[in-house]
């Protein structure tokens, strides 16, 4: 499987993922050579190492923990929601009744969506205080010019939410902190990520090795959820789904299991978005299954019986199987 090295992937997160950032760490993405005709897996997102733990605080009534109320079914569809949002401020605002109600999902696509405002729109658009106006980035970056459908799509997104005075909505690492504890496996996975980022500036072996057992633990943690969005998550942390580009990578078959699972991999998604500009026979009413498919050729029914398998490990609780 072929990850690059690009830092920046949509949260769509669960993102689906973002802006490029070139790493150099052990566990961050590896850019390898691509084979003649072959379509490279979607790029990472660069993000800080995690907040410590935090509570919503000022920005919603206190969420109850995970001991404190039971994680309710999926209400009303979040991710849905998110991924069609022109105003992600008019989306917080919705969402924060439920998320203070003890609502997991709720809690994690309020988390999503500030962070898409704060993290990814700062590295498209600059810092805080030092933002560019989206023609000015469009011009002067590289990877917003790059990425200028996205760019704008974010701009417009995250108009509000900028202008916004005494905005209780931006302390986006403390509400995923509050999903993760709450027992959101997609918060989890996004931590786990985060973690794994947070990395790259380590150079103190035993600190790092401190780092990717606590990584370990919090991956197990989120794949005990079965949440789709969690194993694609999961899919960019190559101390969980190997190395880019060598045998023990297994991180497009996570990403197909989270697709067979139930998350949303049409054609009006980020990810499959960031895909389909990769391949040249790209469609638009294909789904990323369809990109894995040609990708992976005649190698594919092997490559999709593998997602099965991961999937009938997590349905049968075998997860020390899939994460020892």
């Amino acid at each position: 499987m072929f990850r690059t090295r690009i830092g920046f992937v949509t949260a769509v997160a669960a993102l689906i993922l973002g802006l490029v950032s070139w790493y150099l760490s052990d566990d961050a993405v590896k850019a390898p050579a691509t084979p003649t005709g072959a379509v490279p897996l979607p790029p990472r997102r660069s993000v800080p190492a995690p907040a410590p733990a935090g509570v919503l605080g000022a920005q919603a009534t206190r969420v109850r923990s995970a001991a404190e109320v039971q994680r309710a079914p999926k209400r009303p569809d979040y991710a849905q929601l998110y991924r069609h949002s022109p105003d992600l401020l008019a989306f917080m605002e919705a969402l924060a009744p439920a998320a203070a109600d003890g609502d997991v999902d709720a809690q994690y696509y309020l988390a999503v969506a500030s962070r898409r405002c704060v993290r990814e729109y700062a590295t498209l658009f600059g810092p805080p205080g030092k933002e560019k106006p989206l023609e000015a980035a469009l011009e002067a970056d590289y990877w917003t010019r790059y990425h200028e459908p996205l760019a704008r799509r974010i701009h417009a997104q995250c108009e509000r939410f900028k202008a916004a005075r005494d905005n209780t909505f931006t302390e986006w690492e403390n509400l995923l902190e509050a999903a993760s504890e709450a027992g959101s496996g997609s918060a989890k996975a996004l931590l786990v990520f985060e973690m794994s980022q947070g990395m790259i500036p380590m150079r103190d072996a035993a600190e790092r090795e401190e780092r990717k057992a606590e990584i370990r633990t919090l991956a197990r943690e989120a794949i005990r959820t079965r949440e789709p969005e969690a194993l694609f998550h999961l899919a960019y942390v190559e101390s969980i789904t190997g190395r880019s580009g060598t045998p023990e990578d297994v991180g497009g078959i996570w990403m197909l299991a989270a697709c067979q699972r139930g998350m949303a991999c049409g054609s009006d998604t980020e990810q499959f978005q960031f895909f389909c500009r990769w391949d040249p026979q790209c469609q638009p009413g294909e789904t990323l299954v369809d990109l894995f498919r040609r990708r992976e050729g005649e190698h594919f029914e092997d490559f999709e019986r593998r997602a099965r398998e991961l999937n009938e490990k997590l349905d049968a609780d075998r997860f020390d199987e899939i994460l020892p």
